[in-house]
């Protein structure tokens, strides 16, 4: 395989609006079950930057699809929801949050049941933010056990029935499953019973035993209890506003990088009412007439989008900066079938429009920089060139907030922020840095499961750098802070708020 250099539009899809997956298709046969595995793995193979490398090599990983199809085979019965379930098994060696068939739902052999709790990962852990009324006691608890293992224990457990990329990543599953029946059963084999036993460390630093009972979904839920929101902060979707009445700090929440003029963006199941490059210089505009110093980017909770469209946030905020600097965050694109039908073009088209003689399986490497308003996604590139390299207004202080589920494209958000100088804070992401990106999807012919293979390799940092797997803040807050700030949702934000006080 060759590795050349070209322009190529670089995408970090939003996992989840684009993965969504159909209900399980049970009418289907054995044999048909087969045939979508075996077409997936085929995909897998033409599409994926590196499928072999997690199994060994091409032989560890023919090996292991043939002993898992085996298996299949040799089952009384087949699911769909089974068959996704021992495919996730698989592809957790990857450990590649964008590759995945349809979603790794556990396999249901009861009906689901759900402790009446909600757990958030923090730095430290992994910590109780909801609860029924009568486990109030519970809040801001660290979870220590489950049934009488040490959360380490179960972690291991878990990272080999889910997909992660990091240890970050997999407490964020971890806060989404382990209180689930069925989750439970393939965690602990011998698991039978109508409650879960789960030691947590209370909030006077005292180790307490908790025998948990399950709830079915439904309007029990209604019923919990969330710590709490100040509500001085944006919550919505580039939201913005200042949050002290001297106009010196300004916060906007980011929990979704999409943008009102992308082409066709219902077709991706998604909406947007504003305008980024608008929003974002309305904002900075406010900020310059405030002589505002201080922003705060809240990407928490930001599952990711289209990369592109935060280039021109970026050039209003920092002017040509962002064109002459090397974000080092380079990305290898293989070329396949499935990658050049996502682009609608064909291998000849591509080669002659791009002039290079690219084959099958080789990779177009993308620039560390963004050299070119040719990168650009916006719909009027002349309100950006009219800036003639200037920023709109560059605040002094300049912080990014982030969670485990600060995915994809917030992921990149973030990281580019933190190369141009902002202060990144809060939990690390559940992305790696150096990771499998950019996604090409496809239906399973038999169950129209929807697929999502990454078709990219990037990386930020030399192999051997301690945040080449864990993109770690430079201010995380410890279990006191939260406890100081009664675990409020906006733990962070107000964190900075003291800090900068």
């Amino acid at each position: 395989m060759r590795t050349i250099v070209t322009i190529l539009t670089f995408l970090a899809t939003l996992a989840f609006a684009q993965g969504q997956t159909k209900k399980d298709n049970d009418n289907c046969s054995q044999e048909q079950l087969l045939q979508d595995y075996d077409y997936f793995f085929r995909q897998l193979e033409q599409i994926h930057p590196d499928p072999y490398s997690a199994f060994g090599g091409k032989d560890g990983f023919d090996k292991a699809v043939k002993q898992l199809r085996d298996k299949l085979i040799n089952r009384d019965t087949l699911s769909t929801n089974e068959m996704q379930a021992e495919v996730t098994r698989l592809l957790s060696a990857l450990h590649d949050g964008h590759t995945y068939m349809g979603y790794g739902n556990a396999s249901k052999k009861v009906e689901d049941g759900w402790i009446p709790l909600k757990l958030k990962v923090i730095p430290d852990g992994i910590i109780v933010n909801g609860y029924t009324p009568e486990l109030k006691a519970l809040k801001g608890a660290m979870l220590c056990e489950v049934e009488g293992e040490s959360l380490e224990s179960v972690l291991d457990r878990l990272d080999k029935l889910v997909i992660s990329e990091n240890r970050y990543g997999l407490m964020g599953k971890a806060c989404t499953r382990i209180g689930n029946t069925n989750v439970l059963r393939q965690l602990f084999p011998t698991f039978n019973k109508d409650q879960v036993s789960m030691k947590f460390r209370m909030t006077n630093g005292k180790d307490t035993l908790v025998s948990l009972p399950f709830y079915p979904n439904g309007p029990f839920w209604k019923n919990i209890v969330w710590t709490s929101t100040d509500e001085r902060f944006p919550h919505k979707n580039f939201e913005y506003n200042f949050i002290d009445d001297n106009k010196q700090t300004m916060v906007m929440c980011i929990n979704s990088i999409v943008s009102a003029d992308i082409p066709n963006l219902e077709s991706y199941g998604l909406k947007s009412d504003v305008i980024v490059a608008d929003i974002f210089a309305k904002m900075l505009r406010e900020m310059k007439t405030a002589n505002s110093p201080r922003l705060i980017i809240d990407l928490r909770g930001n599952g990711g989008g289209w990369t592109m469209i935060m280039y021109a946030a970026l050039y209003e905020l920092y002017g040509k900066r962002i064109m002459v600097t090397d974000f080092g965050m380079h990305a290898a694109t293989k070329v396949s079938e499935g990658w050049l039908k996502k682009n609608n073009t064909t291998l000849e088209q591509f080669n002659q429009n791009s002039g290079t003689s690219l084959k099958m399986g080789d990779f177009i490497e993308r620039p560390s920089n963004i050299s070119s308003f040719d990168w650009f996604m916006c719909a009027d590139m002349n309100i950006l060139k009219a800036q003639n390299g200037e920023p709109i207004y560059t605040p002094k202080e300049i912080y990014v907030i982030t969670d485990v589920q600060t995915f994809s494209s917030a992921f990149h958000t973030a990281y580019m922020l933190w190369k141009m100088g902002a202060k990144v804070v809060g939990v690390p992401s559940g992305q790696a840095s150096n990771t499998f990106m950019e996604v090409t999807q496809f239906k399973l012919p038999n169950t129209g499961l929807e697929c999502s293979v990454s078709n990219s390799l990037q990386s930020c940092f030399p192999k051997d750098h301690p945040m080449a797997k864990t993109f770690t803040p430079g201010i995380q807050l410890s279990y006191d802070d939260y406890r100081q700030f009664d675990f409020s949702k906006d733990a962070e934000l107000l964190f900075i708020e003291k800090l900068t006080k």
